[in-house]
């Protein structure tokens, strides 16, 4: 490998560990919490109605995690627990207004420390970068919860399904997965 690839090794090593930490700062200040509770709210806002076990899967949580998870957000005041229309038995989860003010709040706090890291990147060299992202998020997924783990912040407003780079990776799985393909693992 060339001194130039570990070069961009290294400066991309440095720059996800900045906008991890100043991410991971400003979302847990909006919040008021820190640890799953942020992707929980931002992932029961864009997909009210979910299961424990879909929640679960999206934050990487155990089960009994998650649980306690939720009944801090409950307990809260920012989530709701009901049973499902078509089964009883299954518990969905929904947000209330103060949890989709919470996870507003988390996109928009989100959203600005992206723009300041972007706004350093010269106007004319936006669109490769861009490029050159989309790239990345689709090798980096190795399994179907990866996928759906790595956009547990994002704005589905700002990436639709069809532009998405770890959803077209996802559905890429899903159809290596069901042609029996080794190389396409589940976790």
């Amino acid at each position: 490998m060339s001194y130039a690839h570990k070069r961009i090794e290294n400066l991309l090593g440095a720059a996800v560990l900045a906008l991890a930490d100043e991410m991971g700062r400003a979302i847990e200040e909006a919040a008021g919490q820190g640890g799953g509770a942020p992707a929980a709210l931002v992932q029961l806002s864009d997909h009210p109605g979910l299961t424990v076990d879909g929640l679960r899967r999206r934050i990487k949580l155990t089960h009994s995690a998650a649980v306690r998870l939720l009944d801090r957000l409950v307990d809260r005041g920012l989530a709701r627990r009901s049973h499902g229309v078509k089964d009883a038995r299954t518990t969905v989860l929904t947000l209330t207004e103060d949890g989709e003010a919470s996870a507003a709040a988390i996109r928009a706090v989100r959203a600005a420390v992206l723009s300041r890291a972007i706004s350093g990147i010269p106007e004319d060299e936006l669109e490769g970068f861009e490029t050159a992202l989309d790239h990345m998020l689709h090798a980096l997924p190795r399994t179907e919860d990866d996928t759906i783990h790595y956009c547990r912040l994002c704005s589905l407003e700002m990436c639709p399904a069809q532009a998405c780079p770890v959803e077209q990776r996802y559905l890429e799985l899903i159809r290596l997965i069901r042609s029996g393909d080794n190389h396409a693992r589940r976790p």
